[in-house]
């Protein structure tokens, strides 16, 4: 642990009142934990709040996304059972013979719509109760640790940013020939230089282990076409490649991407890339004008 967060972890700790109430303490300032997530961080079955508050938050916070992750698939599975459900019935008929079977149909069908309609409650709470917890932390403002990174990344939208070109995998990426295939390795099969291999994106990041703060993006930069992209590399998810900005010498790749390297263990950090990059873009582009 850094002396940073060391002392941030001693400037912060929690109060618990009566009634459930929870107040969240950061050196001089204090606020009262919003009662849903209170609720949440006190339950002994989550593991409840310990001396360690930024370890508190950040595992709720996982179990959120998590939950969040669960439900998008369950109701990805559902959708298709309705959509079944729904070009059976139609298929069945409306005659005099087919009513049984047409109830039968109807009945799944209504069985599925349920289920639907359940999981999409629950999954709008989920999203309701990070919102929260999220927006409870920025507001706090931590000014040091794993809060304060945290608060960072939260602030950040994870949707793909304005600006950036989005390859379906590094094969399409690859159609260019400007740029260099590389031998299977930690940069994949893009060849370049890489600045580092654990960038993280709110939907990417695993969940299993919220302290280490690791993603699976990696940034790069390729010199023959001065390119600065960002490549996802996970063994559930598609290798999706983003085209970051273009025209960027060696120097000036450095300059830009080895100060924000120390903040890649922030949420979101691959979209902070992804920010610098175009800002760093759009004022090279000014000069130019002037």
């Amino acid at each position: 642990m850094t002396a940073e967060a060391s002392a941030a972890q001693e400037s912060e700790w929690w109060e618990h009142k009566d009634g459930g109430i929870l107040v969240l303490h950061i050196g001089e300032r204090y606020d009262t934990v919003p009662a849903l997530v209170a609720t949440l961080l006190l339950d002994p079955k989550r593991r409840g709040i310990s001396g360690d508050v930024a370890g508190d938050v950040l595992r709720l916070e996982a179990q959120l996304r998590d939950l969040d992750h669960r439900l998008t698939n369950k109701l990805t599975d559902i959708g298709g059972h309705v959509t079944a459900g729904q070009l059976h019935l139609a298929e069945v008929g409306k005659t005099w013979f087919a009513a049984r079977r047409r109830a039968v149909v109807r009945a799944g069908l209504q069985a599925a719509l349920d289920a639907q309609t359940e999981a999409g409650e629950a999954h709008a709470e989920v999203l309701s109760l990070q919102r929260i917890l999220r927006s409870f932390v920025i507001a706090m403002e931590p000014d040091g640790g794993l809060l304060a990174e945290a608060a960072a990344g939260w602030a950040r939208a994870s949707s793909v940013p304005p600006g950036v070109a989005v390859f379906q995998n590094d094969q399409y990426f690859l159609l260019d020939t400007r740029r260099a295939a590389g031998p299977e390795g930690l940069a994949g099969t893009i060849g370049g230089e890489d600045f580092g291999e654990l960038w993280r994106r709110d939907g990417d990041d695993p969940v299993d282990e919220p302290l280490n703060r690791v993603g699976c993006w990696l940034v790069g930069y390729i010199e023959r076409s001065q390119e600065i992209y960002a490549v996802r590399r996970s063994d559930s998810q598609t290798r999706e490649v983003w085209l970051l900005g273009r025209g960027f010498s060696k120097l000036h790749a450095h300059e830009l991407l080895l100060p924000l390297a120390t903040r890649m263990q922030e949420p979101n950090s691959v979209i902070l890339v992804a920010e610098a990059v175009s800002a760093a873009r759009h004022d090279h582009a000014g000069r130019r004008a002037v």
